[in-house]
């Protein structure tokens, strides 16, 4: 049977700039095409220009060299890891980071990020934050015992994180504060001091400097737990670990100093949309999930630290996946009243489950349908499977499609814009993928390859 297909009006896997956040995209990811009068725009970027952010700055020497050395591109988690000023908490599956092949990221669980102490407790090596305060004079030794504490030893030369560590305390205002934090110890003006990291609200700008006075305060004295809460207050000396909000704006600056190197501010809750371009948005304010999809977009006229960051890209993008969905998660949880339309269903659950203890039927939190991989997502979608084979019959295929690395499409995207490979960008090889998933799917229903389709769900 021959096959005919309609040629296509536009070239739906030609690259082009967006119009409105200059990131480079495929034409066939765009929501709103070209017209005569209004430009062809783009949500999977900026949301078609609603969420607008300064440009990235590019990043300082010698950072932007070793970004083209394959030797360090294979190291970079451990380079971060090494100079990182807080610790992330999770369970790392090893297996998969150690097995030869395509390197592969992943992680069990909640994941967090932790802070210790300005000095460690007495008999303790100095971790993290701490290597930029204690024994300073060797510090590029002790980076390297506590990072390859429990495994093998780091291939990473000693020159090379002397480098880095020059460079951050020249650039990054973390790194500059700590260390203002050490002197002040050394000179013994304070016996003991408290560092705050506060979480400035309603700035209404990003990717700026912290100022002193937004960055750190040197408290001297006993810390105070009540000035706790979403600020960050670094103790004296203490054998505890604070847990960090993922709402602060210092979140990601403080584990991933290479991708931030001039300890720029990130994400709150607090930066508006740009109503400029539509004034009729029923929200107010950017969500988490589409400030790190703008974030990780291909812009060459910008600092690219983050997208050709190779490894250290799997981490930081589950690292924000993550965070995406404890930021649903925790709405779901303030808003109970808002799905009071649920509540009766939570409790007929509850009584079929043989729960029948007053004091916990209806208190549990609701996840709704709308929750991806929930257990009422995961029903809801298993019902309408059901419902389509009770009226049309048993289903006659069963597709799998896959992803292939080697696609064309995703070769002359490294080609023009940098990469050596496209596992080191695992974004790009989603959305080629997703971009031939919807053209299968629009064969099959348009009659292209089989006669007309019934029903099929996906």
């Amino acid at each position: 049977m021959a096959v005919r297909r309609r040629k296509p009006d536009v070239n739906k896997w030609e690259l082009v700039t967006c119009y409105a956040c200059q990131a480079i995209v495929w034409i066939g990811e765009a929501v709103v095409q070209e017209t005569r009068n209004s430009p062809r725009m783009f949500s999977i970027c900026c949301q078609q220009g609603r969420v607008k952010l300064p440009p990235r700055r590019q990043p300082p020497s010698p950072l932007k060299e070793l970004f083209d050395r394959p030797s360090f591109m294979l190291q970079i988690r451990v380079a971060n890891g090494m100079l990182s000023f807080t610790s992330m908490g999770g369970q790392i599956d090893h297996i998969v980071t150690g097995t030869p092949g395509p390197f592969a990221f992943r992680l069990h669980g909640q994941t967090h990020h932790r802070i210790g102490s300005l000095l460690p407790p007495e008999g303790n090596a100095p971790q993290y934050l701490q290597m930029y305060i204690a024994d300073t004079e060797n510090e590029v030794a002790n980076r390297k015992k506590a990072f390859s504490k429990g495994t093998s030893s780091v291939e990473i030369d000693d020159s090379l994180i002397a480098d880095l560590i020059k460079m951050l305390d020249e650039n990054n205002h973390l790194a500059k504060t700590f260390r203002h934090a050490r002197d002040r110890l050394l000179s013994g003006d304070a016996v003991e001091l408290s560092l705050t990291l506060v979480n400035q609200k309603h700035r209404g700008r990003q990717y700026d400097l912290p100022t002193a006075g937004e960055i750190g305060g040197l408290i001297i004295g006993d810390f105070n737990s009540e000035s706790a809460g979403k600020d960050i207050v670094v103790e004296y000396k203490s054998a505890k670990l604070q847990r960090i909000s993922d709402l602060h704006p210092l979140f990601m600056s403080l584990q991933y100093p290479l991708l931030f190197p001039y300890g720029e501010y990130g994400y709150d809750e607090k930066i508006p949309y740009d109503v400029s371009v539509n004034s009729n948005i029923k929200r107010e304010y950017m969500t988490m999930r589409e400030y790190y999809a703008h974030q990780i977009q291909t812009r060459p006229s910008e600092g690219m630290t983050i997208i050709k960051s190779g490894r250290l890209l799997h981490q930081y993008i589950v690292d924000t996946y993550t965070a995406t969905e404890q930021e649903r998660l925790r709405f779901l949880r303030l808003n109970q009243k808002k799905l009071r339309a649920e509540l009766y269903t939570n409790v007929c659950d509850t009584l079929d489950s043989g729960d029948t203890d007053a004091a916990h039927i209806g208190k549990k939190v609701i996840l709704p349908s709308s929750f991806t991989a929930g257990p009422r997502y995961m029903s809801e979608k298993y019902q309408d499977d059901m419902a389509l084979c009770r009226f049309y019959g048993n289903p006659n295929l069963f597709i799998t499609f896959t992803a292939k690395p080697n696609w064309v499409e995703l070769k002359e995207h490294l080609d023009a814009y940098g990469g050596d490979s496209p596992n080191n960008i695992p974004d790009l090889e989603c959305r080629v993928f997703k971009l031939k998933l919807d053209e299968m799917m629009s064969d099959l229903k348009n009659c292209v390859f089989l006669p007309k389709t019934a029903a099929g769900i996906l």
